[in-house]
C-alpha cells in the first residue's frame, strides 16, 4: 500500500469512526485538541493526521488506531479483544457511546481512588447517568473494573502504534516502546494503577478466570519481538530473546511500581532502565565504551 493510499484508507475511516460514535466533528477536534478546520482537512484526506491526532481520534470515538491505519502497522501483537474478527466494522467502535462513557468514567475513578472505594452510585452520578443505566451494560461493579481493564489495555496499544510506526532504528524503538508503557504522565499513571489493583486482585483470585494473563503475554511478545528484531539487526545482543523479554519487563515492572508509588522519581527511572538497555540489551558501542 503506497502511502497516498494509505492516508486516503485512514481519512475514510476516521469519517467512518465519526460517524459511528454519534458524536459531533466540532466533539472531536476539541477532544483531540485540534482546531475543527484541521481535522475537517484530515478527514478529506487533504492533510495527514499527526500520532497524536490518531490516538486523540481512537480515544474519543471507541476505534482502534491499527483500525483507522488500515490494520497494517507491525508495533505491536494484537490484543485478541481487538482484533478485527472481533469489532464492529460497521462502526469502527468496540462499544456503543453510553456503554463507554460508562467505561471511561468508572476507568477514571477506579485509577484515582481505588476499586474498593468507588460505589456504583459514584461512577453514575460522575457519568451523567442512572445507576439503572450501569447495571443495564454491566452485572456487577467487578465487570465493570474488567472492562477499565480493556481499556487500559486499549490505550496502550493505541500508543504504541500511534508513535512507534515510524521508528525504525531498533534501539530508538525499544526505548520508545518502555517509555510509552512506563507510568509517567497522567494517563499511563492511571493505566498503572488499574494494573496494579489488578495485580493484587488476581493474587488473591483465580488468575484463569481474568483477561490479564493473556493481554501481559501480548505485552510480553510485543517485547520479545522488538528485540528479535534489533538482534536481526546486530544492534542487540545475541541470546534467548524470551528471557530477555521476561529479564526486561520485570525490571520495568518493578521499577514502575517504585515511581508509582513515590519510592523512585522520574530521573531515577529512566537511568535505571538505560543502564540496564546498555549493559544487558544493546550490542556494545565502541564510542560509548572508550
Amino acid at each position: 500500500m503506497t502511502d497516498s493510499t494509505r492516508a486516503e484508507l485512514t481519512a475514510q475511516r476516521a469519517r467512518q469512526a465519526l460517524r459511528g460514535s454519534g458524536l459531533s466533528q466540532r466533539q472531536v477536534a476539541a477532544n483531540i485538541g485540534i482546531d475543527e478546520t484541521k481535522l475537517s482537512k484530515s478527514l478529506s484526506g487533504r492533510r495527514r493526521f499527526a500520532a497524536e491526532e490518531l490516538l486523540g481520534l481512537a480515544t474519543a470515538t471507541g476505534a482502534t488506531v491499527r483500525w483507522l491505519l488500515g490494520d497494517e502497522s507491525e508495533v505491536s501483537v494484537t490484543p485478541a479483544n481487538l482484533r478485527p474478527e472481533s469489532r464492529q466494522r460497521a462502526g469502527a467502535s468496540l462499544d456503543s457511546s453510553p456503554r463507554r462513557l460508562i467505561v471511561e468514567t468508572a476507568w477514571d475513578l477506579f485509577a484515582r481512588h481505588g476499586y474498593d472505594t468507588v460505589r456504583i452510585a459514584d461512577i453514575a452520578e460522575a457519568a451523567g447517568v442512572s445507576s439503572a443505566s450501569i447495571h443495564y451494560h454491566f452485572d456487577g461493579k467487578s465487570e465493570l473494573f474488567d472492562a477499565t481493564l480493556d481499556y487500559s489495555v486499549k490505550l496502550a496499544f493505541d500508543r504504541q502504534i500511534a508513535w512507534l510506526d515510524a521508528v525504525r532504528s531498533p534501539r530508538s524503538r525499544l526505548q520508545r516502546l518502555l517509555e510509552l508503557q512506563s507510568p509517567i504522565g497522567r494517563t499511563t499513571r492511571s493505566e498503572w494503577s488499574i494494573w496494579l489493583q489488578t495485580w493484587s486482585r488476581l493474587a488473591l483470585e483465580d488468575p484463569h478466570a481474568s483477561d490479564y494473563p493473556a493481554n501481559y503475554d501480548r505485552w510480553s511478545q510485543t517485547v520479545r519481538s522488538t528485540i528479535e528484531a534489533g538482534q536481526a539487526e546486530g544492534a542487540f545482543r545475541r541470546g534467548d530473546s524470551g528471557a530477555m523479554a521476561d529479564e526486561l519487563t520485570s525490571l520495568l515492572d518493578g521499577l514502575g511500581v517504585k515511581v508509582l508509588t513515590g519510592i523512585m522519581d522520574a530521573a531515577t527511572f529512566r537511568r535505571r532502565l538505560s543502564n540496564y538497555l546498555k549493559r544487558a540489551i544493546f550490542t556494545p558501542n565502541p564510542d560509548e565504551e572508550s
